[in-house]
């Protein structure tokens, strides 16, 4: 069985996504109205309390919660109630010190991995996302593994240290969507409509999965892998006029009328 820790847009539609493959799942979220929508769209049981799970029969925990401190409060809760070796993909960016002090408390019995995502809840739902996969143990990922049914985009063995997957694709994050900000505010000041800009992106060479889903990426993640990367590495490329790409964004959402009251 699958356990899926945090129902949110990415935990909540890997969930949904194990489910209609046919696999066993089990949901868990701190929020009771996700646990009831979580549990009726996918006919599976979900709940809000760890204990009343079925431990004997758990395969692999999927953990897809916000901060490095509710990846410790979870890794402390699997060590008291588990009391058998674990599969654990921790979906969470991590700062990499914050990885390495996580996974320094998982038992060697576990085989426990940094697992950051990318493709959004769309890729999420499909089980297309990229998977960025680092641990303390070689771990060769046949078609039946767990982590096969989440991403069709990872390696083939896991050889890297925790806290080593995630920079490289946190400074693309920070990139791309601050470059489109910058775009599009230089084409508001000629004249062309925000919106007007982004559809031309559309079908032009300047066209990413940035730019064909500016609406729906999931920005207050991205901006916690901001400041994830600000932390580790300093400073950031420049990403807007002002180098402020929160700003950016927020202004460019305000401006196709998806944040209108951030305007």
């Amino acid at each position: 069985m699958h356990l899926v820790i945090g129902l949110g847009p990415i935990g909540g539609n890997i969930g949904e996504h194990l489910a209609e493959l046919g696999r066993s799942v089990h949901g868990y979220d701190l929020n009771p109205d996700r646990v009831r929508e979580w549990s009726a769209a996918t006919n599976s049981p979900a709940g809000s309390d760890l204990a009343a799970v079925d431990w004997p029969a758990v395969d692999s925990v999927h953990i897809a919660v916000r901060t490095a401190d509710q990846v410790s409060s979870v890794f402390e809760s699997l060590l008291e109630l588990a009391g058998r070796p674990l599969t654990v993909f921790v979906h969470t960016t991590l700062a990499p010190e914050d990885a390495r002090r996580v996974f320094s408390s998982a038992p060697s019995s576990w085989r426990a991995f940094e697992a950051p995502v990318s493709g959004g809840p769309q890729g999420a739902r499909q089980g297309s996302m990229t998977i960025f996969l680092a641990g303390t143990c070689p771990y060769r990922l046949g078609r039946e593994s767990p982590g096969r049914h989440v991403g069709s985009r990872l390696p083939d063995a896991v050889l890297r240290s925790a806290g080593s997957g995630e920079t490289p694709q946190q400074r693309l994050g920070h990139i791309q969507p601050g470059r489109h900000c910058a775009c599009s505010i230089l084409s508001a000041e000629l004249g062309v409509p925000t919106k007007d800009f982004f559809e031309v992106i559309g079908v032009s060479t300047g066209r990413s999965w940035t730019s064909d889903n500016f609406i729906e990426v999931q920005y207050d993640l991205l901006l916690k892998d901001i400041g994830l990367l600000r932390g580790e590495i300093g400073s950031l490329p420049a990403g807007g006029p002002d180098d402020d790409v929160e700003q950016a964004i927020l202004q460019a959402r305000a401006r196709l009328g998806t944040d209108s009251d951030l305007a």
